[in-house]
């Protein structure tokens, strides 16, 4: 999340930032006298919270608040994301390289939904890898990786998850 101010400015200004101009893709929450807009494709999403001043009441000049050094790589990505989107209409994807580790969760998620569904490993397995690897491959080592999925899966499901979110996995009690 990007945190800005809002300060009105003249329309056509070379700093005019207008929400107008994003109105299919901006969703604006206003909560306790600030605004928390959301920008998203679907895919990607780019968060700003303005302190002050309203990206609702026309053209603005944002001024940025970029402090410290912890996550200072994230807040630098964000602000890249808002001129990409500020200059091509929409949020460029180079800005947005794929999660490397999304099909390994995707097979956990797989993995652990036929295991809750009752289904065996190799049942398993042979709907992740095919119909080979359940039978002919399984003593190859396709069988030590259904039980590393499952187990990698049920870590996720017991509080595991926070890890993604930036949350320490210390405690696993709720938000």
């Amino acid at each position: 999340m990007l945190v800005v101010e809002a300060q009105p400015i003249a329309p056509g200004h070379i700093d005019a930032f207008d929400i107008r101009c994003f109105a299919s893709m901006a969703t604006v929450l206003c909560c306790g006298g600030s605004e928390h807009v959301l920008f998203s494709d679907g895919l990607r999403h780019l968060q700003l919270m303005v302190t002050v001043g309203s990206v609702l009441d026309g053209p603005v000049r944002l001024r940025y608040l970029l402090s410290g050094l912890r996550h200072m790589e994230a807040k630098v990505l964000a602000l890249q994301r808002l001129f990409g989107l500020c200059r091509l209409g929409r949020l460029p994807r180079g800005l947005f390289p794929p999660q490397r580790r999304a099909r390994r969760w995707a097979m956990m998620l797989r993995a652990w939904d036929g295991e809750m569904a009752g289904a065996s490993r190799r049942q398993v397995a042979a709907a992740i890898f095919g119909e080979t690897a359940a039978h002919e491959l399984w003593e190859s080592g396709y069988r030590s990786r259904m039980q590393r999925l499952v187990r990698e899966a049920e870590e996720m499901v017991n509080g595991g998850y926070l890890g993604l979110l930036g949350r320490a996995t210390e405690g696993k009690g709720g938000f």
